[in-house]
């Protein structure tokens, strides 16, 4: 068997610097137009909860053991997927903020309960975890009384993140030989 490992880290170099360039392209547009991303944002939410809601319904059809909370979580999530659907666009976005903000707020406080039962546990630098968990609730509570500014401020972070992202790994791509 005869392998050329050089056309293999050929072509993950080449891989590496057009998934870079296109990191960085990305990121211009969005840091540019944090309107236009937000907008997809939510439209990819609104696909997202209804090809969850579809899954959740046939999980429960196919499952042996009928769980209602999951035929429910199904419906709910197609209904709510439509109604924003039909919704004008500030409504979607305030949603979409909302739940956001509500994701945020119980991802904080299950990361200060871990960490809480961790210290309990004897587990060391659980101080990242805790600041983690306030940093979330933070954000949940600008995301409830700023909705459309923290929506845009999320375009731009996101933007800023694919940039530097994107000359990361182009450096990375270039020290790898």
């Amino acid at each position: 068997m005869n392998t050329d490992f050089g056309s293999v880290g050929k072509a993950n170099k080449t891989l590496g610097l057009i998934v870079a360039a296109l990191m960085l392209i990305l990121g211009v547009l969005v840091f540019l137009s944090p309107v236009i991303f937000a907008k997809i944002i939510v439209w990819l939410f609104i696909a997202g909860l209804i090809i969850y809601g579809v899954f959740q319904i046939i999980v429960y059809t196919k499952s042996e053991v009928k769980n209602g909370w999951s035929l429910t979580s199904g419906i709910m999530s197609i209904l709510l997927a439509v109604l924003l659907i039909f919704s004008d666009p500030l409504s979607r976005a305030s949603t979409f903020a909302f739940m956001l903000a509500f994701l945020s707020i119980t991802t904080g406080m299950n990361q200060i309960t871990a960490a809480s039962f961790m210290k309990k546990q004897g587990s060391t630098g659980t101080g990242w975890l805790t600041a983690s968990g306030i940093i979330n609730i933070i954000l949940s509570v600008f995301l409830i009384f700023n909705p459309f500014i923290m929506l845009l401020g999320f375009g731009m972070i996101a933007g800023i993140y694919l940039i530097v992202g994107g000359i990361a790994l182009f450096a990375e791509t270039m020290s790898n030989q």
